[in-house]
């Protein structure tokens, strides 16, 4: 049994979100704009390593997944927001900085921004080239991608 129920723990903080069981472990979902609330409430608790941040699209919106570890309960959660297509979400590298890299990836990849980022800039490939983690973006033929060697 958690020492500490996450959904519990926010509620306490006034944070309104939802909590289940799902495939990847214990989930909670929450608004955007209550990131980085839940993320300080959470580390008093125990849950102070981020241990992954990525971003996927849903085709309707991207969803945000913050995966964190309690390693003196050997606990992990996953908080998942919604954030719209072009839209931000406020960086949380000043909480964990291990976001740092992630934040810029999703942003890169999924085409939305981090307020808050010391460094936005792109990480994996340049300014002209659409979010290509999009649903919306087209999968390349073998023969549209041009090898370093050839």
């Amino acid at each position: 049994m958690p020492a500490h129920q996450p959904a519990d723990v926010l509620g306490i903080a006034g944070i309104a979100c939802t909590a289940a069981e799902e495939g990847l472990g214990s989930v909670v979902r929450l608004d955007a704009d209550r990131i980085l609330d839940a993320l300080a409430a959470l580390q008093t608790v125990g849950y102070d390593f981020l241990v992954d941040l990525f971003g996927t699209d849903t085709g309707e919106r991207i969803e945000l997944t913050y995966h964190l570890r309690a390693f003196a309960t050997h606990e992990d959660i996953y908080l998942k927001v919604l954030v719209d297509y072009d839209g931000e979400a406020a960086s949380v590298w000043h909480v964990h900085p291990a976001a740092l890299y992630p934040e810029r990836e999703a942003a890169e990849l999924l085409g939305m921004s981090f307020p808050g980022h010391p460094n936005p800039k792109r990480l994996l490939t340049t300014d002209d080239l659409p979010p290509m983690l999009r649903k919306a973006e087209l999968i390349r033929e073998a023969g549209e991608v041009q090898l370093p060697y050839e």
